[in-house]
């Protein structure tokens, strides 16, 4: 089938006072960039301040004891670090750190494990828990800071996409509330920051940078797996001679470092990355988890909680309980997650995919993976929900504000441990909601044309200089 030619963006938006194109033949000082940015850099600082306000108060005023609250599984990715840090990359993949996804979030927090070991500072370690771990104190801000940038990657897109200055700024805190539950809750901000790879790849696909595109995608690749879904999308989208340059570099990272880690410990790596072990008891199992294969021997032991008592200023552990836990693995249904990715990817190839409508499809995909998973957990939502919501940006604002009240609704709900279809379908059902509400319904729009949210005011005309300067590019 021959490939169709979708119709230009250009001349359909309206590039008023209120957007801020990028200058026209010159560049950006310093002062003015951090001004086009100021709400991202406020939703940063909040999420900060909120992050480290939760790990000192939540636990001590509303479970009146003395912890720290920090991320449930931040110990084990941390761990791993430590072991990049020995010169041992397979040791990431020992059993008890969980660790199931690509090298990258350990490898990045490698120079902290270093600095913790130097200054011997306190931390975690299943099953042993310590109540206030010193590590905690330079470990969780990073995370939080690392989650945060995932608002700049997208404000950064939705003013590639034209959407108005006061969008933007709901956007930046809409998304700085997905991302945050990530990193504070449950210490896995790999899968914010993953997002924000992903987003600026996307940028740099909008501005044909091929190169900056698929290495941009290999970040995100080797931080959090789960974004290699877009790969057949975004190779069937690419020029034909770009499409084997983009596998390469999208993989390349996550090909050297999985190669090291399993000439390191085969055995432990090939389990965790291919077996993907993961609990039911502990997260939300779905009705898919009555077709995973159960994993007997995957049994692990984990800390219910831990008391320490600190005499002559040495920690002795008092009380620490722990029991076994069964694991089913998550692979049967990700593999069908996988085959739907490569059928749109072959959809985009054979089919010129409008630019909008694309990254719309880029929506559909990362949420797909909710929809097969035996075992969810709440931040598993983060990722499709950042890009959705981007979608939902550019629509008329009754519509943003819906998307924004389900996508807020169905991240508190996610937290209510309920029987698996109780929970799973409006899950499923408010995440598709969202996604439906981000479809751009004016991309098929005649050139020239105002959408919805723009119709009051007057569009420039199509071939004026502001027009051409923001022009999202077609793909043939």
């Amino acid at each position: 089938m021959a490939r169709t030619t979708a119709e230009p963006i250009a001349g359909r938006f309206d590039l008023g006072s209120d957007r801020d194109p990028t200058p026209l033949g010159g560049t950006w000082s310093l002062r003015t960039r951090l001004a086009d940015r100021r709400w991202p850099l406020v939703a940063s600082a909040l999420m900060l301040a909120v992050g480290m306000l939760y790990m000192f108060a939540w636990i001590p005023v509303v479970h009146h004891r003395s912890y720290w609250a920090t991320g449930d599984d931040l110990w084990g990715i941390f761990r791993g670090a430590h072991y990049v840090g020995w010169g041992f990359l397979g040791g990431i993949y020992t059993p008890s750190n969980g660790i199931v996804t690509f090298p990258g979030m350990p490898v990045i927090l490698t120079p902290l494990a270093l600095l913790s070991d130097h200054a011997h500072l306190t931390e975690s370690y299943l099953p042993f828990i310590v109540q206030h771990p010193t590590a905690a104190l330079i470990l969780q801000p990073v995370e939080l800071l690392l989650a945060s940038t995932v608002a700049f990657a997208c404000d950064a897109l939705a003013q590639r996409l034209q959407v108005t200055r006061v969008r933007r700024a709901i956007l930046c805190l809409v998304v700085a509330a997905i991302a945050w539950p990530t990193a504070a809750v449950w210490g896995h901000a790999e899968d914010a920051l993953a997002m924000t790879f992903v987003v600026y790849a996307i940028v740099a696909m909008l501005d044909r940078k091929w190169s900056a595109f698929g290495w941009l995608l290999g970040l995100g690749i080797v931080v959090q797996p789960l974004v290699a879904l877009l790969v057949p999308l975004f190779i069937g989208a690419a020029p034909r001679g770009q499409r084997l340059l983009l596998a390469f570099r999208s993989a390349a990272l996550s090909a050297v470092l999985v190669g090291v880690a399993l000439a390191g410990d085969a055995s432990d790596t090939w389990r965790a990355l291919f077996t993907q072990p993961t609990p039911p008891s502990m997260n939300h199992a779905t009705p898919w988890v009555a077709l995973a294969p159960k994993i007997v021997s995957g049994a692990a032991a984990t800390s219910q909680h831990g008391e320490y008592l600190h005499q002559l200023g040495q920690a002795a552990l008092i009380q620490a309980n722990s029991r076994a836990i069964a694991e089913v693995s998550g692979g049967p249904g990700r593999l069908i997650d996988v085959l739907l990715a490569v059928v749109i990817g072959v959809y985009a190839c054979r089919r010129a995919q409008d630019p909008v409508r694309l990254l719309w499809l880029a929506a559909v995909v990362l949420a797909s993976r909710c929809l097969f998973e035996a075992v969810m957990t709440p931040y598993y939502l983060a990722p499709p929900l950042i890009l959705a919501m981007v979608m939902a940006s550019r629509r008329n604002g009754r519509t943003f504000l819906a998307a924004t009240v389900i996508a807020l609704e169905i991240m508190v709900f996610s937290y209510h441990h309920l029987n698996p279809w109780a929970w799973w379908l409006p899950v499923v059902i408010g995440l598709g909601a969202i996604v439906a509400l981000g479809y751009p319904e004016d991309v098929g729009a005649p050139p020239g044309s105002v959408p919805e949210a723009h119709r009051e005011r007057e569009s420039p005309e199509p071939d004026s200089p502001q027009v051409e300067a923001m022009r999202v590019p077609e793909f043939t």
